[in-house]
């Protein structure tokens, strides 16, 4: 199956789903890749990586964006050539980008409970507005994380802590489900958040279970907001 859809989370902010059911022949066929990315696809050794890199490409095309608009910086965060911001995720049979003309942050990850096993490394405890919302544990923690994944790849912080420097509160139930989301998928979960270490940033998010998979997004937000 190709593009799975597409969501209109904020104003001109677009994430595009794609659920990789393709073979990975399928998958090359879908478009070309620029010589650096096909260094780094011959790489790699999993087809599981393989398909998820190629269908970020294919999530490319649909944005009207091309292997060639792509870049990474030092620290491997992606840019657009276009001016645009964009921010990329693969999780096992799924894969998102969302495009922006504003900083965002996007995770997509597989429900499973080996969440469990390493939440002490990056939640101190759930909120019980979480809790009331989502009473599955795997969920409450599978959307906290999402949520600091999504933080993290905005913020590009060196040394930036899940577990003491991102913060998240006010969580709730979002009223008005997001443009290109089927009624099953509400609620949409949102919380806010902050970076506590050096300058203060605080950040929306936005999150939503997709079938078997948890998809969170953030942006920027002001502090009286």
């Amino acid at each position: 199956m190709p593009l799975l859809r597409t969501i209109n989370p904020w104003p001109e902010a677009t994430v595009y789903l794609w659920d990789i059911s393709e073979t990975l022949d399928q998958l090359l066929a879908l478009g070309t890749m620029t010589h650096q990315s096909k260094v780094r696809f011959d790489a790699m050794k999993s087809q599981v990586h393989r398909k998820g890199f190629l269908s970020i490409r294919a999530l490319l095309h649909c944005a009207n964006l091309t292997d060639k608009d792509l870049y990474y910086d030092a620290f491997g965060k992606p840019y657009l050539h276009t001016g645009q911001y964009i921010s990329i995720s693969h999780s096992h049979q799924r894969s998102a980008i969302i495009v922006s003309p504003y900083p965002v942050g996007i995770d997509i990850e597989l429900r499973r409970p080996k969440i469990l096993r390493i939440a002490h490394k990056f939640c101190p405890g759930i909120s019980p507005k979480l809790r009331a919302i989502t009473p599955e544990t795997v969920n409450q923690y599978t959307y906290v994380w999402t949520a600091k994944e999504s933080i993290y790849k905005m913020a590009a912080t060196p040394g930036l802590g899940f577990l003491r420097d991102i913060e998240l509160s006010q969580w709730r139930p979002e009223g008005q489900v997001p443009t290109g989301l089927p009624s099953e998928m509400s609620p949409v979960v949102q919380a806010k958040g902050k970076i506590t270490k050096g300058q203060e940033r605080h950040f929306i998010y936005k999150g939503f279970i997709t079938d078997e998979y948890v998809c969170g997004m953030t942006k920027d937000l002001a502090p009286d907001n």
